[in-house]
């Protein structure tokens, strides 16, 4: 008696027409769902930027007044100190500043004219015909020089005293209320030389350097340290 062995083909492992398809179809989910998590990603950062920039409160620098009394205010000085208020705050990074050009075109453009000492109805109805959440104000109490020294034969030499002193004060627009107030004060001395009586003359923009720049200085970090 003969015994036939039978062999059973085994499935082959060969692929099939349509296991490239699938694999091509797969490839294709995966990268869509890269670009959906990307796009969701960008879209978050978007979102949160433009979320963190609304956040921030929209304030105006208004011109100080000057209580001190120097002429140098009145041809540049108050502009001066306006730019640098309005640079100092935006490093700061708590609020969105209007430029001073673009303030001083809104007030014209609303007849409005302010400076130093704003009374509580006069700072909401600014508030809302600027379109801004706090207005800066105050005034500059100090800022000049004095000389101290002596000398002989046509020759001067001594020390120039340079000093300032400013307050300033955060006004709400919404109520009217004064949220935050302080005042700072710097000096610094310096030599003075001339020879009959050439030299040692005061430069504005030196004096402002030495001593204004540090005083807004010193008042914008307490600002921007106040929980407001």
């Amino acid at each position: 008696m003969k015994v036939r062995a039978v062999f059973r083909a085994l499935p082959g492992r060969r692929p099939t027409s349509s296991q490239p398809a699938r694999r091509s179809m797969l490839m294709k989910r995966i990268v869509s769902l890269g670009l959906c998590v990307a796009l969701v990603v960008v879209a978050t950062s978007v979102a949160f930027a433009a979320a963190d920039k609304g956040s921030k409160p929209r304030l105006a620098v208004l011109e100080f007044k000057n209580k001190a009394d120097n002429q140098w205010w009145y041809s540049g000085g108050a502009e001066a100190a306006q730019d640098v208020f309005v640079t100092e705050l935006v490093k700061s990074g708590k609020y969105r500043v209007v430029e001073r050009e673009q303030l001083e075109a809104l007030m014209r453009e609303k007849n409005l004219t302010l400076s130093g000492d704003v009374d509580p109805s006069t700072a909401v109805r600014v508030g809302k015909l600027l379109g801004v959440n706090y207005l800066l104000t105050g005034a500059v109490t100090e800022y000049g020089n004095t000389d101290v020294g002596g000398g002989g034969f046509g020759v001067s030499a001594g020390k120039r005293k340079f000093v300032a002193a400013m307050n300033a004060r955060l006004i709400d627009t919404s109520t009217g209320e004064i949220v935050w107030a302080d005042e700072a004060r710097a000096e610094e001395a310096s030599i003075k030389v001339s020879v009959f009586g050439v030299g040692g003359g005061v430069d504005d923009n030196r004096m402002f350097d030495k001593v204004l720049k540090p005083v807004i200085q010193q008042l914008t970090a307490s600002l921007k340290a106040a929980d407001l």
